[in-house]
């Protein structure tokens, strides 16, 4: 009950402020930067902002590409994957960097005690990071729907439907809401470790960016390069390995598991374990939080 109490005033640091309000629209923002659209004749991708304004309604709604599920479900797939490790990062990182920088902190965890602190830390940073991009994701799918037709309109053969949604348009948007806030959530966790050793908010905010950026670069590279030599089984064995791996949580058939999936539950697993284990650490061994 004590351990509520204080995730509850951890929850209303991180959900009721202007960071968090930023996130959620910097996530809706970036969302209309994923590929809505490749043009052969000149070898141009348009994004979803740039189609709604680039073509007529009637080439809207003569290709399938611009239903609004579609649309939707590539909503993760834009600019959003390189600054969300910038954007999560808002809704706790000014409150934490606050309250350390100020003394509060070795007040709070004199009331709460050292453990429920740490935890309550993390909860609160990993539920509110999850939270904006979820909303943010949300507020970019209001937006499609009304901007766009619906899968209905288009005349598709029942099965590239069942290839689309085969769960049905409200099952694909669910776990499409499922996966942002566990992509979100997840991509947190480089700044909250970070916040353990460093009170900067600045580098707590770009430093995590910078890493990701080369981690997802790197395997790429890798990926790209084994490719070449024709190693075309070399994207299972890598893919589970990448950043954005947490938003294919939500897709994995738990009845008929795949090893690829296996490897990339135990390896977001482990990483959030680690990171979550390594805050505590740090933070137990710091000299300003007090007994």
């Amino acid at each position: 009950m004590k351990y509520l109490n204080t995730l509850k005033q951890d929850l209303n640091k991180t959900l009721i402020n202007g960071g968090f309000a930023a996130a959620a629209l910097m996530s809706c923002i970036l969302c209309f930067t994923a590929s809505a659209y490749n043009d052969n004749s000149n070898d141009r991708s348009y994004s979803v902002f740039e189609a709604f304004f680039s073509f007529d309604r009637s080439f809207i709604e003569a290709h399938d590409s611009f239903a609004s599920v579609r649309l939707f479900s590539i909503g993760l797939s834009g600019y959003i994957s390189m600054f969300i490790p910038i954007i999560v990062a808002f809704p706790f990182m000014v409150s934490f960097c606050a309250e350390r920088n100020n003394g509060l902190m070795r007040f709070t965890i004199s009331r709460s005690g050292k453990l429920r602190y740490y935890l309550s830390k993390f909860t609160a940073s990993f539920l509110s990071g999850g939270a904006a991009v979820m909303l943010g994701m949300a507020l970019y799918g209001t937006i499609v729907w009304i901007a766009f037709p619906s899968l209905d309109s288009y005349s598709l053969p029942a099965e590239q439907l069942e290839w689309l949604v085969p769960d049905g348009i409200a099952a694909a948007v669910v776990k499409n809401l499922i996966a942002a806030f566990i992509y979100g959530a997840f991509s947190t966790l480089p700044a909250f470790f970070l916040s353990s050793f460093c009170k900067n908010p600045y580098i707590i905010t770009c430093l995590p960016f910078m890493l990701i950026y080369i981690w997802n670069t790197t395997i790429n590279k890798i990926i790209s390069k084994a490719i070449q030599t024709g190693d075309y089984e070399i994207y299972d064995k890598l893919s589970p390995f990448m950043p954005d791996s947490p938003r294919q949580i939500p897709y994995i058939n738990f009845s008929e598991i795949t090893a690829p999936q296996t490897k990339l539950l135990i390896f977001n697993g482990v990483y959030l374990s680690a990171l979550v284990i390594g805050f505590i650490v740090i933070m137990d061994l710091r000299t300003d939080k007090g007994n």
